[in-house]
């Protein structure tokens, strides 16, 4: 019986890991955009650690791109949100990118399940902002931002 029970046990276990595992190797759709995610499943958010103001884009609109993708298209403007320093787009709501301005360059923090790096999105002497995604389950971290240079 308690062979049995061990058994079952491991096996459930081992079906546990195979869908962690899968659930991290298959990416995640292109947007999983939307007001509200179930229980905090699918979120996609934007923390503001910079001394200065960050733009989060409800939605990602090409069918392209993972966390870090970086597009002057590929958003729609229509939901935004100011994130002022030391603060972060709402729990349970799915924000699926951030503005880097023009002029500036801006260091970030990503993270996904399994994954953590940091990338400079360098738009220093350019006219126009670029739009950086952030896919299902990610956190972007804007950690600096700089006029003219990288921080």
């Amino acid at each position: 019986m308690i062979k049995t029970i061990m058994s079952t046990v491991g096996r459930l276990a081992a079906l546990g890991a195979s869908a962690a595992a899968i659930a991290v190797v298959l990416p995640a759709p292109a947007s999983h955009a939307g007001p509200s995610c179930t229980a905090g499943i699918y979120c996609s958010q934007t923390r503001n650690q910079s001394t200065l103001g960050v733009l989060a884009i409800r939605n990602w609109t090409c069918s392209s791109g993972t966390t870090g993708t970086a597009s002057t298209g590929c958003v729609s403007l229509g939901v935004t949100e100011w994130i002022n320093p030391g603060y972060r787009t709402n729990d349970g709501e799915d924000w699926d990118a951030f503005r880097v301005d023009a002029g500036y360059c801006y260091k970030v923090r990503f993270t996904v399940p399994g994954k953590d790096w940091t990338v400079n999105f360098n738009r220093s002497g350019m006219s126009t902002p670029v739009y950086v995604k952030v896919e299902n389950y990610g956190t972007a971290f804007v950690r600096a931002q700089k006029y003219g240079s990288c921080p």
